[in-house]
């Protein structure tokens, strides 16, 4: 019996995380966990966590999105880089965000390697194309970081073109 990387979902769009599980599990190759509150969400992190929080979690990729109701720095992502930054011994959960906000300031937040550190960044009117080949990349391809450099440079050019 093998075991599927995980892949948790969360977002408040209920519409949202089960068209992403439906597109993520059509793949066969992970399971996911999808949460609808940030309060299941972080459960779900806490019970993939070992050694009680201080090595990196299993759970393979985060993909969520922006909640509109909070503060920048009170959203999810700042939320678990934050638990992760207490430990030495622990990496960044590679995350996905996927919003229809494209604020620059959210933007720069999310995909600054120092600060949010976000693998991808997608609009959801288009992610279904790309989705399960980013997750690929991230999971199989052990390649969120340097899927963030790239992010981060592009977002970084067309900053200093506008």
């Amino acid at each position: 019996m093998s075991f599927k990387p995980v892949i948790l979902l969360y977002d408040l769009n209920n519409t949202f995380v089960d068209e992403a599980a439906a597109l993520i599990g059509h793949t066969g190759l992970y399971t996911t966990i999808n949460t609808y509150n940030e309060t299941n969400a972080t459960e779900a992190i806490q019970q993939y966590n070992r050694l009680f929080g201080l090595v990196t979690n299993k759970i393979s990729c985060v993909v969520t999105g922006w909640n509109p109701y909070k503060k920048p720095r009170d959203q999810f992502l700042f939320k678990l880089r934050g638990e992760e930054k207490r430990s030495p011994f622990r990496s960044p959960t590679p995350v996905v965000i996927i919003t229809e906000d494209h604020r620059r300031d959210l933007k720069t937040l999310a995909l600054d390697p120092t600060d949010g550190n976000v693998a991808a960044y997608m609009h959801i009117d288009d992610f279904q194309d790309s989705i399960a080949d980013t997750l690929h990349k991230i999971v199989f391809g052990d390649r969120a970081h340097e899927l963030n450099s790239i992010a981060y440079a592009q977002f970084s050019s067309q900053e200093e073109t506008d």
